[in-house]
């Protein structure tokens, strides 16, 4: 009986700790899978980093081209306007790129021409087009936040801050793009520049004449004195006003500018359709100098009826 019970015991010690060491080696198992994991995931990851480097360094060897232009200022300008995080060479590279590299390579995989001579219309136009969409975006948007950026300076002013609390109240309870410029001319104000200076170069990087009309106001207050708290709700009452007036006269003149865009572009559309799938179809006007006439007075039409509906939907005000 004492044998048995013997027997029993070392059994269950035996299985106890083939148990243990079963356990110690599944964990062991899982740590070496996750450390294997871990380290391909990084290896990825330092792969991909390593790509993007070499990505970068390359499009800074080739966007040096541009780096000494003077035309560069500008497009950097307008890339601090439209909020995209590139240098100026660097877009006109990969502007560039798309416009001269894209369309021989279309005519080299394809051989049809006007697929060729497409690619190379919207490499050319599309960027510059995509840069000013985003221009124009960016300003709506910060035009349609002023009003309230106003109303929360005004009331921190009422609350005993100071004009430069008052824009970091700004930065910390609205979204972007207003709180990226006030942190940006704030920081030119820790910085050492002087409130007049960081306010006059936001009113240039943003080019709105709303944000304009509240510097100057802010400047002459600062000069003459007076009621600032005041006078900013009577520029955010008069922003809100003009903001719904806009809104109206976008309204009154959608059909008219969706009518223009529409017109303006079916007729070039369809025959750069035409060329790409059947260019046989269109040999008859491009193998005669009448057709080349009536094309070229066909798009000199095009230009003159897209300057006139322009025109008559942009009001100035």
């Amino acid at each position: 009986m004492e044998l048995l019970l013997t027997l029993l015991v070392c059994l269950a010690v035996g299985s106890l700790i083939l148990a243990i060491g079963a356990q110690v080696n599944r964990e062991e198992q899982v740590q070496e899978r996750l450390s294997s994991y871990i380290e391909n995931h990084i290896q990825g990851e330092d792969e991909k980093e390593k790509t993007r480097i070499n990505l970068r360094q390359i499009l800074e060897k080739i966007s040096r081209v541009f780096a000494s232009r003077s035309y560069t200022q500008k497009v950097q300008y307008d890339l601090l306007q439209a909020g995209i995080p590139l240098k100026g060479e660097e877009y006109l590279t990969i502007w560039g790129g798309l416009a001269l590299v894209v369309p021989p390579l279309c005519w080299v995989l394809t051989f049809n021409l006007p697929l060729a001579v497409l690619m190379l219309i919207l490499g050319a136009v599309v960027p510059k087009l995509y840069l000013q969409s985003r221009i124009d975006s960016r300003r709506h948007r910060l035009n349609q936040q002023l009003g309230d950026a106003l109303t929360v300076m005004a009331n921190a002013l009422r609350a005993g801050f100071s004009f430069q609390q008052a824009m970091d109240t700004v930065c910390r309870e609205l979204p972007a793009p207003i709180s990226t410029e006030f942190g940006l001319a704030l920081r030119e104000i820790n910085l050492g520049a002087n409130t007049e200076e960081a306010l006059l170069n936001m009113g240039e990087r943003v080019g709105s004449d709303d944000l304009d009309m509240v510097i100057s106001a802010v400047l002459i207050q600062r000069q003459a004195g007076g009621n600032l708290a005041q006078i900013l709700d009577n520029i955010a009452g008069t922003i809100r006003e003009r903001a719904r007036i806009k809104g109206q006269i976008k309204t009154l003149t959608a059909q008219g500018r969706t009518s223009g865009l529409v017109i303006g572009c079916m007729p070039a559309g369809l025959l750069f359709l035409l060329l790409i799938i059947n260019p046989h179809y269109m040999s008859a006007m491009l193998d005669s100098s009448l057709g080349y006439i009536l094309l070229g007075a066909a798009f000199g039409s095009e230009l003159i009826g897209a300057f006139i509906i322009s025109k008559m939907v942009k009001i100035d005000f």
